[in-house]
């Protein structure tokens, strides 16, 4: 989480440098979307080329789909609720679109298609295997959280955020959780008339929060790898459907709706959506959530797989 961290904070100078220069910018913003549909790629091609899981992807899938579905909607319905009595400037009907938003709405079948094109790549192995290791995710993603601290350091102005909001903001991060546990328990009791899934086990499938490697290593080595396998897939269609829906999400729930649904990649996968869609600001919100949630996911699933 370190060299995430340091990533961003290191493109923020860059872009308080090339601020003025209208060309820089325009590269930036271009060099994000290109950026976010190579992540989508990848993480099709992780799951298409993934035989164990695709081998049971009729119970797991589903029960991965139902959870993180639902638990998109909780934080929502939370983002929807910040908004109204907590976040007033950031509800429904409130956030003037960024300059960004057509664009973002235009590129939401463009990254569903590179989604549907890894998944396919890796179903019928048109590209080598390593492609969808664990260097190729990590070089995309740095090269993604380096732009988005580019883009933060275009208007260092909205750093002023967090002091502005003082105690409020940690009412995001909360809302992550509510939203995605009462999503997660809705889902877990659905499951639980055909799959016989326990609350507790949906429970700890949503506490990733959409990062996946790590729910899913957490889950795995506390000894239950079927779980691991279902937080898998469930917080990679969490973090998919972050991505895709970004604009979506701002008009049903306000500016907070892409900032909750992103949950702790928020802070790096999410952010350039983030921030091209409901502003720098909210930018700044997204980065603290994420760290928060990214900190709480090894202490919360720990304590849940104790209860089962």
């Amino acid at each position: 989480m370190l060299a995430e961290i340091g990533l961003i904070a290191g493109g923020i100078p860059a872009g308080w440098l090339t601020r003025r220069s209208e060309a820089a910018v325009k590269a930036v913003n271009r060099c994000l979307g290109w950026t976010v549909r190579a992540m989508l790629f990848l993480l099709g091609l992780s799951i298409g080329g993934n035989d164990e899981l695709l081998a049971q992807m009729e119970k797991f899938g589903l029960c991965a789909a139902v959870i993180s579905s639902l638990s998109v909607l909780g934080c929502l319905a939370a983002a929807r609720l910040l908004g109204r009595y907590v976040f007033p400037e950031y509800a429904p009907g409130r956030v003037v679109p960024a300059p960004m938003l057509r664009f973002c709405s235009g590129i939401s079948l463009a990254a569903l298609a590179f989604f549907a094109a890894g998944v396919f790549s890796g179903l019928y192995r048109v590209l080598p295997a390593g492609l969808s290791g664990g260097e190729a995710v990590a070089g995309v993603l740095y090269v993604l959280l380096f732009l988005a601290g580019m883009t933060v350091g275009f208007d260092l102005r909205a750093l002023s955020v967090i002091r502005e909001f003082k105690a409020r903001i940690l009412l995001i991060p909360l809302g992550v959780v509510a939203g995605t546990f009462c999503g997660s328990l809705l889902g877990g009791f659905l499951l639980s008339l055909k799959y016989g899934i326990t609350l507790i086990d949906a429970l700890a499938v949503g506490a990733g929060f959409g990062y996946y490697s790590l729910a899913t290593v957490i889950l795995t080595r506390l000894g239950d790898p079927a779980l691991g396998s279902v937080a898998l897939l469930s917080n990679m269609m969490h973090e998919a459907l972050a991505l895709l829906l970004s604009p979506l999400l701002l008009r049903f729930s306000g500016g907070l709706g892409p900032v909750l649904a992103g949950g702790a990649t928020a802070m790096d996968t999410c952010l350039p959506v983030i921030a091209s869609v409901s502003g720098e600001r909210c930018a700044i919100l997204a980065m603290f959530s994420g760290v928060c949630l990214t900190l709480a996911v090894p202490v919360i699933l720990p304590l849940l797989m104790a209860l089962r």
